[in-house]
């Protein structure tokens, strides 16, 4: 009887972590003992966000390097954000690095913009941080964090995110009904793009300069 009360609390904990973003203070000390607090690393359900606003670059070449520097930097807190970096996310995974670079193939397409090898115009993007974290207890909230350093000739400039559920460029609401994998990986998802889309921004001054 008793190990039925114990499976039937178990299923009911897990049950509720899994439909909601808003979690008790007693079921999230529960559950970080019983499943990893982010899942695991990014699969299908790692969405790729198409820009907010629409680029054209009208087919420009670009040679792309892309290096990750986490491990070297080990940054904890970023510049523009006043979140902790626990780096024990999927994201910490030194797999991520390949996500960013789907992420880079995808936004340079729909801007127009082609990744050439043999390209002159040489472009390096550096993966400084990246993170997801769910802060708060009973109404959490899904802060994405990410850090870029990118050098195109003579420009060198680094790109900070600290993205939370309901700001106006987020994929997710204060309210939205997902699980926990879920917001943390859309987060994730969209600091990326944020830090991508920033980039492209300065890259139409450049090129309107020239």
């Amino acid at each position: 009887m008793i190990q039925k009360i114990i499976l039937t609390i178990v299923f009911l904990i897990i049950f509720s972590a899994s439909f909601s973003q808003k979690i008790s203070p007693i079921t999230a000390e529960i559950m970080k003992d019983l499943v990893p607090e982010h899942g695991f690393l990014p699969g299908k359900k790692f969405p790729i966000f198409k820009t907010i606003n629409k680029y054209d670059f009208e087919g420009l070449n670009i040679k792309v390097k892309l290096f990750d520097d986490r491990d070297s930097l080990k940054i904890k807190m970023l510049n523009c954000s006043e979140v902790n970096f626990t780096n024990d996310s999927e994201f910490a995974s030194p797999q991520t690095i390949f996500k960013v670079q789907h992420y880079i193939d995808s936004i340079f397409h729909q801007a127009g913009i082609v990744i050439n090898s043999a390209s002159l115009d040489k472009l390096e993007i550096r993966l400084e941080a990246i993170d997801s974290r769910l802060i708060g207890f009973g109404k959490a909230r899904a802060h994405g964090l990410c850090q870029i350093r990118v050098k195109y000739k003579t420009f060198d400039k680094v790109y900070c995110t600290d993205i939370v559920d309901g700001d106006e460029h987020s994929p997710l609401g204060t309210k939205a009904f997902v699980t926990r994998r879920t917001a943390t990986r859309y987060m994730a998802s969209a600091s990326i793009r944020e830090n991508l889309e920033k980039f492209l921004i300065d890259l139409k001054m450049i090129n309107k300069s020239r």
